[in-house]
């Protein structure tokens, strides 16, 4: 083949990429605001929805539904499921080689939490032995602290952030574990004052993606990459982060011992 039928062959796959319709993948999500779930009104919302919108009118897509699941069901659906896409994912070590990924959606830290009025000493990894940690169930909280040897046992997994909060309320966990905003976010959303709780720990800092199953075409991956990288550039997202500056800018910015 010559260079230049090379280079129409390489055009004509951009263009039936680009002409691929968004619903020939299945999207799912977790209800976890402010990232993504769906509103008092009952729409779709959150600031990885519409930035997934405006990367489908980048590519000239229509918008495809999203399936709101639990956290547990969706990751397992994930993984199983040939065409599935999942947000908001936690880019980790462990789960980075298993996925396909588009990011990055956002920044975030995966901490632990604790109430102001009972602050257990953190330094080390020795010192979680003691202690009873909630997490949500298969989220990054939870999979961080299996990975780095907390005994199951010691883990009190429930299918919802909020109610990760609210086990910490009822002094039913000593510590919860996940996501920094998006705990701070529920914490407000229920009522509490942000003072009664105080990030103790980090156990990891890492990219918020867009994750796929590993069977999905890679080129259509690809594509939806390049058409964030380019959203990222553009005055439209630039606005986005503006309105969602309050709810994602949650996290303390205090160095916090890390948890390896």
């Amino acid at each position: 083949m010559t260079l230049m039928m090379q280079l129409f062959a390489s055009l004509g796959l951009l263009a039936a990429l680009a002409g691929t319709p968004a619903a020939a993948l299945t999207y799912y999500s977790e209800q976890n605001l402010p990232f993504n779930g769906v509103d008092e009104q009952g729409r779709s919302s959150g600031f990885s929805i519409e930035l997934l919108r405006l990367m489908w009118q980048e590519l000239g897509q229509e918008e495809a539904p999203i399936q709101f699941l639990p956290w547990s069901k969706a990751w397992y659906l994930l993984t199983q499921q040939p065409d599935a896409v999942l947000l908001t994912t936690a880019h980790t070590l462990p789960r980075s080689h298993h996925l396909q990924w588009v990011c990055p959606i956002s920044r975030s830290r995966i901490v632990l939490m604790a109430r102001a009025d009972h602050l257990p000493r953190i330094r080390h990894r020795a010192d979680l032995l003691t202690l009873k940690i909630g997490a949500m169930q298969a989220d990054v909280g939870e999979q961080l602290l299996l990975n780095r040897g907390m005994p199951p046992a010691q883990l009190m997994t429930v299918p919802r952030m909020d109610l990760v909060v609210r086990q910490l309320l009822l002094a039913r966990t000593d510590l919860v574990a996940g996501n920094e905003t998006m705990l701070r976010y529920q914490i407000r959303q229920l009522g509490y004052e942000p003072r009664q709780f105080v990030t103790v720990a980090v156990l990891a800092e890492q990219d918020n993606c867009f994750a796929f199953n590993p069977a999905v075409d890679p080129a259509e991956v690809a594509l939806l990459q390049q058409a964030l990288d380019r959203v990222r550039q553009g005055p439209a997202f630039q606005a986005l982060q503006a309105r969602y500056e309050d709810m994602l800018n949650l996290s303390t910015h205090e160095r916090l011992p890390e948890i390896e």
